[in-house]
């Protein structure tokens, strides 16, 4: 899925609103259009592979969308919490919620604002925030790190998906903002996040596996 924008010259509640009516646009074929991306199984076997859910892990999936990520960790065990600004891309996630029969294991599915989460802090052992941080510039990255972090159980982890800026998926689509991975890394540390591990794949993504090391100073 490619949107087509400009980074230049847009602010972030322009990008919101841009994000909002395109998702409400393209909610009923999302996961066909998802899957039929290249780089669709190299991003959702990453995430296998890093985020290792235990059972009754409490998780968030901000940008939560029609729910992929959520879904397979709900089936992992974990208690499941979902954010996303589209109403029609949560209303497809509650129906395959239902198809998959795991409503008990999904507590709440709502609309929200990422940089203003609308939960308690330090609740939540894992949150995930995939394919949404590289539409916004760096300052507003920062912004939804700190909720996350706000959120987190100390010692809580968090997974971040953002693209490879050395790859032609970041290279070739002007939308993005590539964040330099030495600039996003030291940003990340000084938010007293402790990066665990890395995984960057061979077509557009780098993965930050990130574990919450305390309150900030």
């Amino acid at each position: 899925m490619f949107l087509k924008m400009k980074k230049k010259g847009k602010g972030i509640e322009e990008i919101k609103k841009f994000r909002k009516r395109f998702y409400n646009d393209h909610a009923n074929d999302y996961d066909n259009i998802w899957w039929d991306d290249e780089n669709a199984l190299e991003e959702f076997e990453g995430f296998k592979k890093s985020v290792n859910i235990k059972q009754g892990d409490v998780v968030l999936d901000i940008a939560t969308g029609t729910g992929t990520f959520l879904i397979e960790m709900a089936k992992a065990g974990a208690i499941c919490y979902g954010i996303d600004q589209s109403p029609k891309m949560l209303e497809k996630l509650r129906y395959k919620v239902k198809q998959e029969g795991i409503e008990k294991s999904v507590v709440k599915i709502g609309e929200g604002i990422t940089e203003k989460l609308p939960y308690p802090d330090g609740i939540f052992n894992w949150v995930v925030c995939i394919g949404m941080l590289e539409y916004y510039p760096l300052e507003y990255a920062k912004a939804v790190l700190l909720e996350i972090i706000r959120v987190l159980k100390p010692e809580g982890h968090c997974f971040i998906d953002i693209p490879n800026p050395n790859k032609p998926y970041a290279q070739e689509r002007e939308w993005i903002f590539s964040y330099d991975l030495e600039k996003f890394e030291k940003m990340v540390k000084s938010l007293e996040l402790i990066i665990l591990s890395r995984n960057i794949t061979l077509n557009s993504t780098v993965c930050s596996d990130t574990v919450h090391s305390g309150a900030l100073i």
